[in-house]
């Protein structure tokens, strides 16, 4: 079913639309990674309420980040074959 969408597209058509959509995507992860830099706390204010721990948040945004980079990787060179 891809080959049947994409081959209705035009190529010109196929690559601004993924343009567009890695902008939207890229634009989406950097508003998250701020949210996570600037909502983490330096220092608990209660010690007994355990802090969340700062490396596990980056990780935890930087994860999608790294998938969705693999993703447009494999989509530019469906696309790059396609065209």
């Amino acid at each position: 079913m891809n080959s049947l969408i994409v081959s209705r597209l035009s190529p010109a058509t196929a690559t601004v639309l993924f343009w567009v959509a890695v902008s939207v995507c890229a634009v989406a992860q950097l508003y998250i990674l701020r949210a996570v830099f600037r909502t983490l706390p330096d220092a608990p204010t209660n010690s007994a309420v355990p802090a969340p721990r700062q490396w596990a948040e980056v990780v935890q945004a930087l994860i999608p980040l790294l998938g969705l980079g693999a993703l447009f990787y494999g989509a530019w060179r469906a696309l790059s074959a396609v065209a």
